[in-house]
């Protein structure tokens, strides 16, 4: 690199560059290949020109505004890649005409006037090359920067300009390689035509060559929009040419085919009922139900609410174990023309209380050994077992009660970030539109499906209604046998599923034990939070299923939107979310609600039948994430704003990134930590409380922190309890951590990157193994937890171990030669309890 001078500087001008690039910002631009430590830089050019006429424009644009042709084209650079990046604060490389290096740093903001931001780079330019003097060695020394050899270790982005007529004189020229390599390198230079030739320089080894061309072209887009409207906010200006928008508006964006829209759930049930009375429906263990025992015991309770005084119309929560008996209730609420609210009964009592009186049931269908649990003074509770003579009663035909399929089906709840859970009601047309002529997944008649997430997770309804739906057989798949790799691979045997879907978390888990765990399935579905790439190619390895479909989809949009066929994978390449499932539209947006190019992170917003209204009660809430489609679409159709964060590859795939607030998918579940912050701080003790999402590995955990009340102490054990009692145990944290203050950023946020890891301390009396089975368990448990090591007294669900953590438990056990099921884990929580039921297999 050339240094312009080699003396110090005065003291005033380093303090000018260390306060002007004080904790500069990396330019998180969307590459196509990950950044991988000690990658090779592969210099690759896409050359463009832009035209005379722009050239004129711009020059006279910038000399109304105190600027140059350079400060113009700054600006517009600067623009697109804040459109790129979704970032607002920017850092740009240059060079003056001795080709010294110089940093342009400046701001964003989406509703800043192109001309008014052009205004304030004139004076950022002005700046620069008053104190263009300090040798940029020095600079970088000053700010501590490590540098890379050959790689500029300030910026990432570099503009350049030789030749302009304006009187310019950052510019040097584009074959200088005296610069240090940047990812990006704009060079412009003066034509004989009045134009600029100019060149994108490269990291071939990051992006593509149809990335690059994209850039460039997107470049004039936006150019040419600035000059026609300069008054406009940048953050609105066109950027994507109209082929490509149409591509992503259309091509890629919607996916309309017809389906049966005006039928409803109990109405293609029955059908099957009719066509195929012997047919087994549902199988829960030993005991198995046809689809004629289904449909009369349906009609019966329906006739048994309706007798009750239930109107149509009316909510219903239904609280019963999993089984033939559940469905069968789920399928009499519908058919009395009312919409049912699962309840699980694991959850606490105030949680089952809050939905029911939320959603002002008119009763709930429950056995009596459940009722204490359902406080709800205006519900009332039907206990079957005291109706079962007319439950059991002469088949009587169903009731009779118009239904459309605009009616609601189910509601399902969430977690709020207000603090308390949200309910969203889903029509019979929003489900029949998932299931009847998907594209996806096409179940027939002969299709054998898996029933086993939690009744209250959105994809039970899906596992439920499918096969039904199909009239293909529904196994119900106890939650033992879900969790264990090796019981789960024998029940697919033994029932010969066809059908399965599985969370993230768990496929990852039982990949890791089997890799060719399914693959005697047609169709093997999986998702709810990003995945393990490495586990997917493990699948495709080892065998895959007939079809492996990744899919992604949140409650308000009626479980699944998008989906992806996996045919290939690797490590190191995220596997997509897909494209839109059948009659579903999705956009990816930036904040302004403008689309967002191939390749650029946006938010994900989905449309079509398959949307809910809105929250039930929640005005505030819908109207911040339902809104009117501002693109072309049916009358009043709305768009769920999802908070996730997502790009479209070049392919047309819909890629995850992230989430776009807080929010967080443990075990497929989504969670507001905002809902379990409020419950810890009810706690006497606590005055405040955080809570994030840790990772360790591929397994994620909830970590909660909290500062106490003046003059008060806390204790985990008895925090986590106060929790349990009142959310689901899939947000109650695994470790709470106490702290004086949380830390902060310099703009007073809380810094969430600097929150302390938990330790992992064990609370038993540390008594140590007594034989060969307690010092294996003890070993695995120390490996799986993460922990030095574990007594023999310690308690795994206290040391932070879950479900999922219980997996892995299993399979190394199995691997150590003992024999223990997910079931054990769960019910014998220390490691003494646990060795007096494993079972050594003698080698």
């Amino acid at each position: 690199m050339t240094d312009v001078t080699t003396g110090a500087k005065p003291a005033a001008e380093l303090d000018h560059w260390r306060e002007r690039l004080a904790d500069l910002p990396e330019l998180r631009l969307p590459a196509d290949r990950p950044r991988l430590a000690g990658h090779v830089p592969a210099t690759a050019r896409e050359t463009f020109r832009v035209p005379a006429a722009a050239v004129s424009g711009l020059t006279a644009l910038a000399g109304e505004h105190d600027g140059t042709l350079f400060t113009g084209l700054f600006t517009a650079l600067q623009v697109l890649l804040a459109r790129y990046s979704r970032q607002q604060d920017l850092a740009l490389g240059t060079a003056d005409d001795r080709a010294n290096p110089l940093v342009l740093r400046g701001t964003v903001l989406p509703q800043t006037p192109f001309g008014q931001l052009l205004a304030d780079n004139a004076r950022v330019v002005r700046d620069a090359l008053a104190h263009r003097g300090v040798p940029y060695r020095q600079v970088v020394q000053v700010l501590g920067v490590r540098a890379e050899v050959g790689r500029d270790p300030l910026v990432q982005t570099r503009i350049l300009l030789a030749g302009a007529a304006d009187g310019d004189v950052l510019g040097a020229a584009p074959d200088d390689r005296a610069l240090p390599e940047c990812e990006l390198s704009f060079e412009f230079t003066a034509a004989d035509d009045g134009g600029l030739t100019a060149a994108l320089v490269y990291d071939g080894a990051l992006f593509e060559a149809a990335t690059a061309r994209r850039l460039t072209r997107n470049l004039l887009v936006l150019l040419t929009a600035a000059l026609r409207a300069p008054g406009q906010p940048v953050g609105e200006l066109p950027l994507i040419h109209p082929e490509e928008l149409d591509t992503l508006l259309h091509a890629w964006g919607v996916n309309r085919s017809p389906y049966p829209a005006d039928r409803c759930l109990h109405e293609l049930v029955g059908e099957h009922a009719l066509a195929r009375p012997d047919a087994v429906a549902v199988v829960h263990g030993t005991t198995t139900m046809t689809y004629r025992e289904l449909d009369e015991r349906a009609d019966r309770l329906a006739r048994l609410l309706l007798a009750q005084g239930v109107r149509p119309g009316s909510f219903v929560g239904v609280c019963l174990p999993r089984g033939p008996e559940l469905f069968a209730a789920l399928l009499a609420v519908l058919r009395a023309g009312c919409a049912y609210l699962l309840l699980d009964i694991d959850y606490p009592s105030d949680r089952l209380s809050f939905m029911l009186t939320d959603t002002g049931a008119a009763a709930c269908l429950t056995r009596r050994e459940l009722t204490a649990k359902l406080s709800a003074p205006e519900a009332r509770m039907i206990c079957l077992e005291e109706h079962e003579q007319d439950i059991a009663a002469p088949p009587a035909g169903p009731p009779g009660v118009p239904v459309t399929s605009a009616d609601g089906a189910y509601v399902i709840y969430t977690s709020g970030s207000t603090g308390m859970p949200k309910g969203t009601v889903v029509t019979h047309r929003a489900f029949v539109r998932l299931l009847r002529d998907a594209d996806y997944l096409t179940l027939h008649p002969d299709d054998v499906s898996g029933q086993g997430a939690d009744v209250t997770f959105d994809a039970a309804a899906f596992e439920i209604w499918a096969p039904l739906v199909a009239g293909a057989r529904l196994v119900v798949l106890d939650k033992e046998t879900l969790l264990d790799p090796a019981a789960l691979t024998a029940a697919l045997e033994r029932h010969r599923l066809t059908t399965l879907f599985l969370t993230t978390a768990l496929f990852n888990q039982v990949v890791a034990a089997d890799p060719g765990a399914f693959r005697g399935l047609r169709h093997m579905l999986f998702g709810g939070e990003a995945v393990n790439s490495a586990r997917v190619a493990q699948v495709l390895a080892a065998g895959p299923p007939g079809r492996l479909v990744h899919l992604y989809g949140p409650s308000e949009t009626t479980t699944f939107a998008t989906w992806h066929l996996v045919r290939e994978a690797d490590e190191h390449t995220a596997v997509p979310i897909g494209g839109p499932v059948a009659n579903t539209t999705v956009y990816v947006l930036d904040e302004l609600l403008e689309p967002v190019p191939v390749g650029v992170v946006g938010e994900l917003f989905i449309a079509g039948p398959g949307v809910a209204h809105g929250y039930m009660d929640r005005p505030e809430l819908t109207a911040e994430r339902f809104l009117a489609n501002p693109f072309a679409g049916p009358p009043d159709e709305r768009l769920y704003r999802t908070g996730d964060l997502v790009r479209w590859s070049a392919a047309g795939a819909l890629e995850y990134v992230g989430r776009a607030d807080h929010q967080v998918k443990i075990r497929g579940y989504r969670i507001e930590p905002s809902e379990i912050e409020r419950v810890l701080q009810q706690h006497p003790d606590i005055e405040a409380a955080l809570v994030v999402a840790r990772a360790e590995g591929e397994h994620k955990r909830l970590v909660g922190y909290v500062r106490p009340a003046a003059g008060r102490q806390t204790e985990p054990a008895g925090l986590r309890a106060f929790v349990a009692a009142r959310l689901p145990e899939f947000m109650v944290p695994s470790a709470l951590v106490t702290l004086a203050e949380f830390p902060l950023l310099p703009n007073g946020k809380i810094d969430r990157a600097a929150l302390p890891a938990p330790e992992r301390t064990t609370g038993g009396d540390g008594s140590a193994p007594r034989n060969g089975t307690e010092r294996v368990l003890a070993v695995i448990w120390a490996e799986v937890l993460g922990v030095p090591s574990v007594g023999i007294t310690d308690n795994f669900y206290e040391l932070g171990g879950d479900s999922i953590l219980g997996v892995r438990v299993v399979a190394r056990a199995k691997k150590a030669g003992l024999s223990i099921s997910a079931k054990d884990v769960f019910r014998r929580q220390t490691i003494a309890e646990l060795a007096s039921v494993a079972v050594s297999d003698g080698n």
